[in-house]
């Protein structure tokens, strides 16, 4: 009796659970993660701005930037790897519909990004829900018929849910942090670091070395020939990278395809050398003081960030 009891208040807490997380998600439709949130609020706040750089970029400069009071020439315009090449060109063009064009574009992005081929376990969050325009759908599946089928997935409807229960912490502060001048010195000593993780991105570099993805390919010539029309200077920022996979990309079919469509590329690990101990969490993001060091050597080497 005891263990039945047990059970039904089991299932009970389980189905409470489950509505109160699908109300939320109905309720924060447009809200459920950053980039729904950038895409249908923060974009179509610009009427007639004129800016004379655009960021776009993956998390990593999200992290570095996205908390930033920007200079009054900058907008900043980051979102994450799940949006691949495609998400960024479809932020650009929306940006631009109802705004002044800018003298600059920084995309700033890891190597994986240009491997970014949507076909992730994130790609339905991240892109399939969010760049919803009939255009972008109909330009998206001339290359991959499969997106947009709007078939029932279990892992799908986990993996928006689980957004769900995240989505607070996807709000922008109001309280923004201005930039901070670091004194350049070494951060970490820790040369011989490694885990799984890094090992698995390496592993991943190395496989995708002599690849190059179509719609990467296609979307990076897709910006760089926009660029060109409205007489856009276009640079490619290559973000902090472990230093094995900095080494792999600098001799990738990838790296070459861009340097012969002569794109500009700024590698802010010729700068500095980020040693595997920056990427102990995940293999990928950096955090702390990393950052700011991070803002340093692109308001050093990239753009001005001091206001």
């Amino acid at each position: 009796m005891r263990n039945k009891k047990w059970l039904l208040t089991l299932l009970i807490f389980i189905i409470s659970n489950i509505i109160i997380i699908e109300t939320i998600y109905q309720v924060n439709n447009y809200d459920r993660h950053e980039v729904d949130y950038l895409i249908k609020k923060r974009i179509p706040q610009y009427k007639n701005k004129e800016f004379e750089n655009i960021l776009l970029g993956d998390s990593l400069a999200r992290n570095a930037l996205g908390n930033m009071v920007m200079p009054s020439d900058i907008v900043e315009l980051t979102s994450n790897n799940a949006v691949s090449m495609a998400g960024n060109y479809f932020i650009l063009k929306r940006y631009l519909k109802n705004n002044k064009k800018p003298k600059k574009l920084y995309l700033f992005c890891i190597p994986d990004h240009l491997y970014q081929d949507l076909n992730t376990q994130h790609t339905y969050s991240y892109f399939e829900k969010v760049f919803t325009d009939k255009k972008e759908i109909a330009e998206i599946q001339k290359i991959k018929p499969s997106l947009f089928k709007n078939h029932f997935s279990f892992n799908k409807y986990i993996e928006s849910r689980l957004k769900t229960l995240k989505f607070l912490q996807y709000y922008r502060g109001k309280q923004k942090e201005k930039f901070t001048l670091m004194i350049e010195k070494p951060l970490c000593e820790k040369k011989d670091f490694m885990n799984k993780d890094i090992k698995r991105e390496i592993n991943d570099m190395q496989m995708n070395k002599d690849i190059i993805y179509e719609i990467p390919k296609i979307y990076i010539d897709k910006m760089n020939n926009l660029c060109k029309i409205l007489n856009i200077k276009f640079t490619i920022v290559i973000e902090p990278i472990p230093e094995d996979i900095n080494k792999i990309f600098k001799i990738s079919a990838i790296y070459r395809y861009i340097k012969n469509k002569k794109i500009k590329i700024i590698n802010i690990n010729d700068f500095y050398n980020f040693n595997n101990y920056f990427f102990k969490n995940d293999g990928t993001h950096i955090h702390g003081n990393t950052n700011l060091y991070y803002q340093n050597l692109i308001n050093k080497h990239v753009i001005k960030l001091e206001s």
